[in-house]
């Protein structure tokens, strides 16, 4: 095969292959002898706690039950405290739309200024444009007048043309 690569099983390889899977092992059987006991021990802990935490939280449950009791009371209190928060987001909330609204309107009269520009520009292009178009004519004017070299009865027939040339002309403001 022309600039192919094929995987060769030659000696160096399968050796290569045969140490990393040795280390592999090796690796396996440490971590195990090194890991497995503190594991076990500490799933055993984890165990007793949770067991611990079983009694206590039944305990808590019987605390909680008489805590309700009070917490019922206290309600009434935080339904009022809800309104007070939901009238002061409320105001916040119209604040906030109150500032986008107002950047949207600068950002919307950079965007006009902007375009405003670009209008101002583009009407001066076409100024520019009507200039040299007119130039244009003067030009091709005067070169007939000096190519002729004629007499007035024919420079002003020649002027005449020119004129009507010119009406069919639409210039722009």
């Amino acid at each position: 095969m022309d600039g192919g690569y094929v995987i060769t099983l030659d000696s160096q390889f399968v050796f290569s292959i045969v140490v990393q899977l040795i280390n592999t092992c090796i690796m396996c059987f440490i971590l195990a002898k090194l890991l497995y006991n503190p594991v076990l021990n500490f799933l055993n802990a984890r165990k007793e706690r949770i067991a611990s935490q079983i009694e206590e939280a039944n305990k808590m449950l019987d605390e909680a039950k008489t805590l309700k009791m009070q917490y019922e009371l206290k309600l009434e209190d935080i339904e009022t405290e809800r309104s007070d928060i939901l009238e002061t987001a409320r105001a916040s909330a119209i604040k906030s739309s109150q500032q986008i609204i107002s950047q949207a309107k600068e950002e919307a009269d950079t965007i006009k200024n902007r375009a405003m520009l670009d209008i101002e520009r583009e009407q001066a292009k076409v100024q520019d444009e009507v200039k040299k178009q007119i130039i244009k004519v003067s030009t091709a004017m005067s070169e007939k007048f000096i190519a002729a070299k004629i007499s007035e009865l024919e420079q002003e027939k020649l002027v005449e043309e020119t004129i009507r040339d010119l009406e069919g002309v639409k210039w722009l403001n």
